[in-house]
This record gives structure tokens, sequence and C-alpha cells, in this order.
């Protein structure tokens, strides 16, 4: 069926194109005669069919221009949904981290405040200990309990003062312990800041690229997470706190 059809549609335009091309070699003849008969009607129909030959030479042009145009957008409009593809990955993996980096500013936001509790702690201790220090440096209360030890030849001040110095010694050695645990502590907070501000700066990075690009949606693991760090800051401050505990 497509064949003979296009055959016939092919002999046809030949035939059509063979009696066009007759009917326009009988208007030449005929216009030939009429240049003699009339010449402005010749050269009228000459005007005409120079204007319908420049006509359908810009309608040819034109048809062209239009087949390039749409070729053009063709391959843009392939382009361009690539690119929307390579964006819609990007926007993607953009808001997971964004979600990764809310968390850990999170997590790092509660690591810093169990840090500044633990270091007000230590700094009520630490002045505890100095005031307990200064107090039996000056305490003069136990003066009535060594009053029976003159009848073995020792002296009750030398024996109050090295008993002083004793505890004095054993609260130094305190301080001296909670000084060390809290310088080892302070370098610990510092890096634990630094990190939170780096982190805090790249989520403002990715939140200026992605104005435009929804916003990240809380992920379901955040509670666990929380949970698990809050067990562990708990686990390592415990022993700690025990040690505190039965120093004084």
């Amino acid at each position: 069926m497509d064949g003979s059809t296009s055959f016939g549609s092919a002999s046809s335009g030949v035939s059509g194109r063979h009696g066009a091309d007759a009917k326009k070699a009988i208007s030449d003849a005929k216009l030939a005669e009429l240049a003699l008969v009339d010449p402005k009607r010749a050269k009228r129909i000459m005007a005409n069919r120079q204007s319908a030959a420049r006509s359908k030479e810009r309608k040819m042009r034109y048809i062209a221009e239009l087949e390039r145009k749409v070729q053009c957008l063709q391959t843009e409009a392939t382009t361009l949904s690539a690119q929307l593809s390579l964006l819609q990955r990007d926007t993607s993996g953009l808001t997971n981290e964004n979600g990764d980096l809310k968390l850990q500013v999170q997590t790092m936001e509660q690591q810093v405040r169990l840090q500044d509790a633990l270091n007000d702690r230590l700094r009520d201790e630490v002045q505890q200990l100095k005031i307990a220090t200064g107090q039996l440096n000056a305490n003069n209360g136990n003066l009535g309990n060594f009053g029976g030890l003159s009848s073995y030849g020792v002296n009750p001040q030398s024996y109050q003062r090295s008993q002083m110095q004793q505890q004095s010694l054993l609260a130094a050695q305190q301080l001296q312990q909670l000084q060390i645990h809290s310088q080892h502590q302070q370098p610990q907070m510092h890096m634990q800041q630094q990190r939170l501000a780096s982190v805090r700066q790249q989520q403002q990075q990715q939140q200026q690229q992605s104005q435009l690009r929804p916003e990240a949606l809380p992920f379901p693991g955040d509670l666990k997470m929380k949970g698990i760090a809050m067990t562990a800051h708990v686990q390592n401050a415990g022993p700690f706190d025990g040690r505190a505990r039965s120093e004084p």
C-alpha cells in the first residue's frame, strides 16, 4: 500500500510539473505575442512573475530558517534536560548534607553545654577547696583535743601543726588534680568550639547555594542520635563525678 501510494503521488507530481512547464512555455509564447500587441500588459505580467519567484524564494529561505531553529531548540532542550537532572541530583545531595550538618550542630551544641556545666562544677569545687584550705590555716578549734598529749611528752601545738600541714598538703594535691583535669578539658572544648564554628560556616554556605531549593526535612533518627550522645556524655562524666564526691 505504501509503495503504490508513494509511486502514484510521485507520478502525479511529475505529470503536474510537466503540465506546469508546458503551461509556462505556452505562457512565454503567448507573452512574446502579447509584447508585440500590448507591451504594458506583458511587462506587468513579467513583473508579477518575478515577484512571485522572489516570494517563493523568501518562503523557502524562511522554511529553512525555521527548520534550523527547530533543530537548535531541540539541541538546547536536550542539554537543558541533562542540566536539570544534574541540578536535581545536586539538590538532593545538598539536602542530605544539610540534614547531616544540622544533626552535627545539635550534637556539638549538646556537648558544649555539657562541657560548660562540667567546667562550672570544676570551678565551684576549686573555689570550695581554696576556701577549705584557708580555713585550715586559720582553724584553732581542735586545741582542746590535744590537752592530754603533754603528759606523754608530745607538744600539742606541733602535733596540730603537723595535722594541719598534712590536711593542707592533701587539699593542695586535690586542687592540683582538679586544675590539671580542667587544663585537659579546656583544649578539647576549644577544639569543639572551632569545629562547631566550621560546621556552622559550611551550613551557611550550603543554605546560600540552595536558597531556591526546598528546606531539608529532619531525619527520623535525630531523637535516637540525641539519646545516644546524651548517654555517652553521662557515662563519660560518671567516673569523674564519683571521684569528685569522694575527694573532699
